[in-house]
């Protein structure tokens, strides 16, 4: 008999079926995929000698307008880096729940197209509209790159799936079971 998850079905179904562990999953590697995509951002920026606060700046500037697009460390770059971690977080969650536990060959190439097919929307569409100072001045080629790289980084959330699914198999096992509530009038010692 196949093992069995908290809830009685068999693993089986649970692979087929969304659970919330999917969208975690998702975010997880979302969110370290922008920091892999700000870390190529920050790199390029030293070989090209610029502050390594150039990106985070210039997504700031989406809240703050050009006052935040400076060429070295200040307090809305947090701003900026929220934005990022959100947004591309967020799609995250809908790749996790896309894609669940469901590991096949070539994902982690599909992940980087994928990456690069996110940035193509967002810098095109979505970014163009909201702050037109992003299309202007965002480094493309570190910005493709690091795309790129969030969305291999991306395609790893089925196995992220997998572990929270066991962990999460592991401590239902270990945890005790819950003490009977003391009734009205029971003296607790």
């Amino acid at each position: 008999m196949p093992d069995a998850d908290l809830h009685g079905t068999s693993m089986k179904k649970t692979v087929s079926s969304l659970s919330p562990r999917h969208v975690l999953a998702g975010v997880e590697a979302g969110v370290l995929g922008v920091i892999y995509m700000l870390a190529c951002a920050a790199l390029g920026s030293i070989v090209d000698g610029r502050s390594i606060w150039l990106v985070p700046n210039l997504f700031a500037s989406i809240v703050y307008g050009a006052d935040a697009f400076q060429d070295r460390f200040v307090w809305t770059a947090c701003t900026g880096v929220a934005i990022l971690i959100l947004v591309y977080g967020l799609i995250g969650a809908a790749w996790g729940c896309a894609w669940r536990e469901n590991d096949k060959p070539g994902l982690t190439f599909f992940g980087g197209i994928f990456g690069l097919g996110i940035y193509y929307l967002l810098s095109s569409i979505v970014w163009k509209r909201i702050s037109p100072m992003l299309a202007l001045y965002a480094p493309d080629r570190q910005l493709e790159l690091g795309h790129i790289l969030w969305g291999m980084v991306l395609a790893k959330s089925p196995g992220y799936a997998r572990r929270i699914a066991q962990r999460t198999r592991i401590t239902a096992r270990q945890s005790p079971p819950p003490s009977p509530e003391p009734s009205a009038g029971e003296v607790i010692i």
